[in-house]
């Protein structure tokens, strides 16, 4: 079940989103070090407040998580016109749920719930190949590399809008 993360749920997803933070440094990758030095129940609580956190649920735990969210520095850094988004930020699907196409329920469910006038946007490292190959199927165009990472904008079918 997908709902929206309440702050009960900022340990829970805190500990999702450190999980894979260690699991991407064990790989090698420096993704999500910055998650690694932080607060990070802090920061989940943060983005509850000031975006949407969906949550993915089942048997009662919390097993999956995505953030829309409004711009902040991060986004600042990336997009010259930042403050015309809604940006996507911390998907972290458990590894309980592998396979499942959990992560695609949840990003269908953002731009399903996002709002239609503000473009919505995200970012990955540039090197992310699985990223930058799944993004554009949920109709994710890209538009520019910066400083080793991707942005990408979604962009509705015209023929689905018309």
């Amino acid at each position: 079940m997908i709902r929206l993360a309440t702050k009960r749920d900022a340990t829970s997803i805190a500990n999702l989103i450190e999980q894979r933070a260690v699991a991407l440094n064990e790989q090698g990758s420096d993704q999500w070090t910055e998650y690694l030095e932080q607060d990070l129940v802090e920061r989940v609580l943060i983005d509850i407040a000031t975006g949407n956190v969906y949550v993915f649920e089942e048997n009662h735990q919390i097993l999956a998580s995505i953030a829309l969210l409004p711009p902040d520095e991060w986004d600042d850094n990336l997009w010259d016109d930042s403050e015309r988004g809604q940006y996507i930020h911390r998907i972290v699907v458990s590894e309980k749920l592998k396979g499942r196409g959990v992560g695609q329920l949840l990003m269908r469910h953002v731009l399903n719930e996002a709002d239609e006038d503000e473009p919505i946007r995200l970012d990955c490292v540039a090197d992310n190949e699985f990223l930058n190959d799944y993004y554009p199927r949920f109709g994710f165009v890209y538009v520019d590399t910066y400083n080793g990472y991707n942005t990408f904008e979604y962009r509705v079918d015209e023929s689905m809008s018309a």
